[in-house]
């Protein structure tokens, strides 16, 4: 009759080492995850304070004036260029991978 008390020290290293294979694959995945999703919450936020900013000045008539601000935590540099018929607007900051990004809108 064999002796069967347990697991053996060899299928205990083989099953920690595939839990282990496991954990080192999944985790850099899920951090670069969360941190696409940051970046898509910023450039969203980012849409919405260039909305803001362009229908301001198409409503409001305010002046079309280059700025820096901050908010929320994020540093923008908004610009203003005259083309043709339309105006743009362009609005840059920096994400968290340290990567400037940008969006622009026409204005009439």
């Amino acid at each position: 009759m064999k002796n069967c008390k347990g697991f053996s020290f060899a299928e205990t290293i083989a099953a920690f080492s595939m839990w282990s294979l496991i954990v080192t694959i999944l985790i850099p995945q899920l951090v670069l995850l969360t941190q696409e999703r940051m970046n898509t919450q910023e450039s969203l936020k980012a849409y919405k304070v260039l909305h803001q900013k362009t229908q301001e000045v198409a409503l409001n008539n305010a002046p079309m004036v280059n700025e820096e601000f901050v908010q929320e935590d994020v540093q923008y540099n908004l610009s203003w260029e005259e083309e043709e018929k339309y105006k743009r607007a362009c609005l840059y900051w920096t994400n968290s991978f340290k990567k400037t990004k940008s969006v622009c809108f026409l204005v009439s």
